[in-house]
């Protein structure tokens, strides 16, 4: 995801937070009984950091993902680059010409990861068979 993307994401859940944090201190500087809408505010907060760090872990977890794979069973082409860019889209080439393009996307749950290539198939089969790999961190 662009900077962009990850800045709305970011506001998203500071949008949030804010009207949440201010009706606490309303109820605190007033000290009426607002027990039951106390209890919701105070409930809400970590329910939002711990929805925006679940985002976060989930989105650190697509990024190892981020990388350069040497395909061995795309078609017609014995020698073909995978590159998974950040912001999730994918292009295979072979010496530098473009064979194809379009978005990727990472799910993963409990015990398993999938990087879905969109309409043709799946990361690590099928056309998308690998042999090696280097990640963004990686030396060229």
């Amino acid at each position: 995801m662009s900077a962009l993307g990850e800045l709305i994401v970011f506001g998203i859940y500071v949008i949030l937070i804010i009207p949440i944090l201010l009706t606490l201190i309303v109820c605190i500087k007033r000290k009426k009984k607002l027990s039951g809408t106390l209890f919701i505010i105070i409930s809400s907060i970590p329910l939002a950091l711990f929805s925006y760090s679940q985002y976060q872990n989930h989105r650190d977890a697509e990024l190892d993902y981020v990388g350069i794979y040497d395909l061995t069973e795309y078609p017609n082409c014995d020698s073909c680059i995978l590159k998974l860019n950040d912001d999730n889209t994918y292009l295979v080439s072979i010496e530098g010409s473009k064979i194809e393009h379009g978005q990727w996307n990472y799910r993963s749950g409990g015990d398993y990861w999938i990087v879905d290539m969109g309409e043709h198939g799946t990361l690590g089969s099928g056309r998308f068979k690998y042999t090696t790999y280097k990640n963004r961190s990686s030396k060229e």
